[in-house]
């Protein structure tokens, strides 16, 4: 398999399979406005790669509807609150002092300005949405003394109305603001930079996203073992307080340079379950990434958004443990997928999934089950005796004595200097 170096740098990154699956179905439109942006790259070669792993979203993808009450595991209040009172909001100053007053504890009144987290000091990546970049915070010495990482947010189009803006953006920023877990990236404020526009502030992830990791092809077993624990913990955790995540791809989880891993991006996250709650909802709308999209999403109008997540769980695990893609869609069309669903109806193995270990070939049939109703859950994966025998680092070591290179090689964009 290539390295990472095949990739053009500037581009959206492709998903691992792509590699080798390539797909001639890209929209040349796509590709004549990515040539527009980026002139030095060839337009045949960019034909051959697919474009299956940028995120979508439908028109009719789901939004979150709030209710007026109490809400004690996530705090959407301020959602209904923020969106209800745009429009008869004049000044951006005031809709950043309303937002942070009333969506989290952590976003004060008196912090309407980016520059209190410091200067922006380099771009990690563009998305359709907003640009990532590193701030840096110095102290009187000129050293860094902290580094944060900021989603600094399109600005509002001219055919979209205020509401629809400030829905998408405080919708994301007052569901992952509420979050404490070690698995998920912890999501500060809500500010505005020096031109008026909106930034969400996170905390810095310096090993970079677990696409990189794939590519490098560094990573151990137990390594790789190490990680996909870790990302189920993580969607427990979410799921526990009603949240799906919906676009679960290995772009979308971030390490630190000890081996955490943490679960970052909702942009299209849906909650599909209040605490008061017993029984969850469906989630609506075709959003995501296509290799990772589950095949109830693709067929129906309403589908569980929680199982959706152990689908593309479930491919993320293959793409960590093969290095690549077992099918572009899970749909009829493809023939791969088709291949895989003949296999699992028949009780036998999926061709591509022999060189997998039988412990990984019974845990992706039941992460990757056509049938939603008997898909496993993340709960019942951490009860597992295969998961529960995965050791988790801490500091780079688990509890075996074995240390972990989770980001070996890796270079970070930005340190703390140490003085």
């Amino acid at each position: 398999m290539s390295s990472t170096a095949a990739y053009p740098t500037n581009v959206h990154r492709l998903s691992p399979g792509d590699i080798w699956m390539n797909d001639n179905k890209s929209s040349p439109l796509v590709v004549a406005e990515h040539t527009k942006q980026q002139p030095n790259i060839s337009i045949p070669n960019y034909l051959n790669m697919s474009l299956n792993s940028s995120t979508t979203s439908s028109t009719n993808s789901s939004t979150v509807s709030i209710n007026n009450k109490p809400c004690n595991n996530i705090n959407l209040e301020c959602y209904n609150q923020s969106v209800s009172s745009t429009a008869s909001i004049s000044s951006n100053n005031d809709l950043s002092r309303q937002s942070s007053t009333n969506c989290s504890r952590r976003h004060r009144a008196d912090t309407p300005s980016l520059k209190e987290y410091g200067e922006c000091y380099k771009r990690l990546g563009q998305g359709t949405t907003a640009v990532v970049m590193v701030v840096r915070k110095l102290d009187q010495e000129g050293r860094s003394e902290k580094l944060y990482a900021i989603k600094q947010f399109r600005k509002k189009q001219k055919h979209e109305s205020d509401k629809a803006y400030m829905k998408k953006l405080t919708s994301e920023f007052c569901i992952s603001s509420t979050f404490q877990h070690p698995n998920i990236v912890e999501t500060i404020d809500l500010v505005l930079d020096d031109k008026k526009r909106y930034c969400t502030v996170m905390e810095y992830c310096p090993g970079g996203d677990l696409f990189s990791r794939i590519m490098a092809e560094r990573m151990t077993e137990i390594e790789k073992a190490c990680c996909f624990k870790q990302m189920v913990q993580g969607l427990s955790y979410l799921h526990s307080v009603g949240v799906a995540h919906r676009d679960i791809k290995p772009e979308n989880l971030l390490l630190t340079m000890d081996g955490k891993l943490k679960i970052t991006d909702f942009g299209v996250s849906d909650v599909y379950r209040f605490p008061w709650e017993s029984k969850g909802r469906a989630s609506k709308g075709l959003v995501g990434s296509e290799p990772y999209i589950a095949p109830e999403a693709f067929q129906d109008k309403e589908y569980c958004g929680a199982s959706a997540d152990i689908w593309s769980a479930g491919i993320v695990y293959y793409c960590l443990s093969l290095g690549g893609l077992a099918w572009h869609k899970a749909k009829k069309t493809d023939s791969s997928y088709c291949g895989y669903i003949r296999a699992f109806e028949k009780n036998e193995t999926f061709e591509l999934f022999r060189p997998l270990s039988n412990h990984q070939k019974r845990i992706l049939r039941r992460m990757l089950d056509p049938n939603p109703k008997t898909r496993i859950t993340a709960s019942e994966l951490q009860q597992d005796p295969y998961l529960q025998s995965i050791a988790v680092c801490h500091d780079s070591i688990d509890a075996h004595g074995q240390v972990h290179k989770h980001t070996d090689g890796v270079q970070p964009i930005c340190t703390i200097s140490r003085k």
